[in-house]
């Protein structure tokens, strides 16, 4: 286990580097640059820079050396943890994004757990009444919720439940009274937040119920007409212990192959729900970023993105060998 993991993980350090310099030419591809857009950013009526204090801002920020130069210069500080400095918040891109990612932890975490518990029974079931009233009921609501759009899920549970019932708040991380005024405790606190994480988390939890409920539905089925399971059932075991105990754990090899390419979401974030929330998590930022043209920003978001897909699929390639010991990893 130890050498798979060791073999893999050197495995991925040529594609790092690779991916290192894709991302670093197309960041530096984009229209403008970060000193551009900030100096467009400031106001009418502030001072703006003159043309000799701008070039000599691009001097201290080294925009004016060729991207080659510039790149060897990003990894090797960005092989000792240096990213860069963020232009807009002026400080490391890293203390920023360390906050971001939990905010967005936070919420795809809950979403992802609440996604699988309920589309596992929900599939198993589906697949076991194939053609029935409940796999039609089912089939035709995840079709639908896949069809939906993210953001037209979000606007609707928003203005169902935020502006006519109003029992849940519509944006935002934090009540501004709250904020303003100050947390009596930290419970209140940690209420006011979760109060704050149900309509993303919902939103979250309805779009990915629609496409995992399918797939556990066609790995059940994939598996269901087996001559194991037709052996079982001859045993005269129970129906439930077939499906669950002998059909599901061997449907579960696809299952974690679509968790490995979830599990990167925790961390990565969904834009458009963010954007749609105001929840300050690292999709939004990514988005305000790209806007912004803060470089050091894009490419470590980006970078971040890439390492959790690549540790998804590592941690997929584990759970085969748990979920059928038969897979031998080596």
């Amino acid at each position: 286990m130890i050498k798979f993991i060791a073999r893999r993980i050197l495995h991925t350090i040529p594609l790092l580097l690779v991916m290192t310099i894709v991302i670093f030419i197309l960041v530096d591809a984009m229209p403008g640059d970060e000193l551009t857009a900030y100096i467009n950013s400031i106001p009418e009526g502030e001072p703006r820079p003159s043309y000799e204090q701008i070039q000599q801002m691009r001097l201290v920020l080294e925009l004016d050396k060729p991207w080659h130069i510039r790149y060897f210069e990003w990894l090797g500080k960005a092989l000792k943890g240096d990213f860069g400095v963020s232009l807009h918040y002026r400080k490391p891109a890293t203390e920023v994004v360390s906050v971001l990612v939990w905010h967005t932890f936070m919420i795809n975490s809950v979403a992802l757990l609440l996604t699988f518990l309920i589309s596992i029974p929900i599939g198993v079931r589906s697949a076991a009444r194939k053609n029935g009233i409940f796999d039609r009921v089912i089939s035709t609501s995840t079709l639908i919720l896949i069809s939906l759009p993210s953001f037209f899920i979000g606007l609707y549970l928003m203005r169902l439940m935020a502006v006519k019932l109003a029992i849940v708040p519509a944006t935002g991380m934090h009540s501004v009274i709250s904020l303003v005024k100050g947390y009596d405790t930290k419970a209140d606190e940690i209420i006011d937040v979760l109060h704050h994480m149900i309509l993303p988390v919902l939103t979250l939890t309805l779009v990915g119920i629609g496409s995992v409920s399918r797939y556990v539905r066609n790995a059940v089925l994939e598996v269901i007409h087996q001559d194991y399971i037709r052996t079982a059932r001859s045993k005269g075991l129970k129906e439930r212990l077939v499906i669950y105990k002998h059909a599901l754990r061997n449907a579960l090899i696809p299952i974690i192959s679509l968790l490995g390419i979830m599990l990167p979401t925790l961390f990565v974030g969904n834009i458009f729900v963010e954007a749609i929330f105001s929840w300050p998590g690292i999709g939004l930022e990514f988005l305000y970023s790209i806007y912004r043209r803060d470089g050091a920003m894009i490419t470590l978001i980006i970078m971040f993105f890439s390492v959790a897909s690549i540790m998804g699929n590592l941690l997929a390639d584990l759970l085969y060998g748990v979920a059928d010991p038969r897979m031998k990893i080596e």
